[in-house]
């Protein structure tokens, strides 16, 4: 770990390029979080999330913005598989409720997938791929292929019951655009009382949607606590390096929360990381947030002429990666959003290294 603070160090006074000391940093984590693993020789179930998650970082952060946009309407095209098969098996029982979706998943994906969450984060990130690819292309064709898909999206979201997910996709679409509009158009004063009100207007639309299982969130916020307090709080040892992956012990001691019906994980990623890796990993989860505010504040428009109240013709980089990285940030309060997924993974961390792409023009071109 010296070792690598140092090579970290002297990378940063040499001026070295970001690709390199970022990909020290990514190397580090990596090493904080298995140092329960290479110190007491156990819990080898779940180190390859963090290594799909590093290497999503490493990828994403290297695309150049005309990449990153050919990925988008690749990811959004992605959602026409699973459509279609949800649509094929609503049609095969004649019952096309959402409810019968949510009950075919886990008939039929559950076992392979892990909880509905899992395609509620993964539909998520898709349909906000698909409506940033809507804004980025060139002609009505491909809007309305892009439109569509992100209206197929939002339909299997929906039949998730993710009430996250819901939340996540409108919020981190609306937030970017209603912020990135009013810059330049109002004083300071008027934009502040203009987000004040507008996020009244949201806070309760998304009261109207969690009030009716607000017992399942408080459910839920002592199921984090209980991981923390168990996973972290328990002893020095684990105070550092947390409980580890195997989640036995966290689940029989917070069966209470839950009787019978355990998560088996936190259901609040930053409870997880404190629960499996203690401070070491909380450092971690600190680092790679301060990256992507660092980077997206390094991608904020600068250009003091107002954009067009359009999506389709003025959505910027900083737009989309800010709307992306909003709806990781609600993923990630409202499960565990790491868990039992590979695709999630290499999402999260694609998702995190959007923030970290070059935002100046010059870069496009390359």
């Amino acid at each position: 770990v010296l070792n690598l603070l140092g090579g970290i160090r002297f990378q940063l006074r040499q001026s070295g390029s970001k690709d390199t000391w970022l990909s020290w940093c990514v190397v580090l984590a990596l090493v904080l979080l298995q140092a329960r693993n290479i110190i007491l020789r156990e819990d080898y179930r779940g180190p390859v999330m963090f290594l799909l998650i590093g290497s999503g970082l490493l990828i994403g952060s290297q695309l150049t913005q005309r990449q990153w946009r050919v990925l988008l309407a690749w990811m959004g095209l992605a959602i026409a598989p699973i459509a279609l098969f949800f649509a094929a098996q609503l049609s095969a029982t004649g019952d096309w409720s959402l409810q019968n979706l949510f009950d075919l998943y886990y008939a039929s994906v559950q076992r392979s997938m892990g909880s509905i969450n899992r395609l509620a984060t993964l539909t998520t990130f898709l349909t906000l791929a698909a409506w940033y690819s809507s804004t980025q292309a060139r002609t009505l064709w491909w809007k309305g292929i892009h439109l569509t898909l992100t209206a197929c999206g939002y339909w299997v979201v929906l039949g998730t019951d993710s009430r996250m997910a819901i939340l996540a996709v409108p919020l981190s679409i609306g937030l970017p655009w209603l912020i990135l509009r009013l810059q330049h158009r109002l004083t300071q004063r008027q934009c502040v009382l203009c987000l004040l009100g507008v996020g009244g207007l949201l806070g309760a639309a998304a009261w109207s949607v969690i009030a009716p299982d607000i017992g399942s969130d408080t459910m839920r916020l002592r199921m984090a606590s209980c991981w923390i307090r168990e996973g972290m709080l328990k002893s020095g040892e684990r105070l550092w390096m947390g409980s580890g992956y195997d989640t036995s012990g966290l689940r029989e001691a917070c069966e209470s929360v839950r009787p019978g019906l355990s998560f088996g994980h936190a259901h609040n990623t930053l409870a997880q990381i404190a629960g499996n890796h203690g401070v070491l990993g909380l450092i971690v989860l600190l680092a790679l947030t301060c990256l992507i505010l660092q980077g997206l504040w390094r991608q904020r428009r600068t250009d003091a002429t107002p954009l067009s109240w359009s999506p389709w013709d003025a959505t910027t980089w900083s737009e989309i990666s800010l709307g992306l990285n909003l709806a990781l940030l609600g993923c990630a309060l409202a499960t565990t959003v790491q868990e039992f997924s590979p695709v999630n993974q290499l999402l999260i961390g694609l998702v995190a290294g959007a923030a970290c792409v070059n935002p100046e023009e010059s870069r496009i071109q390359a």
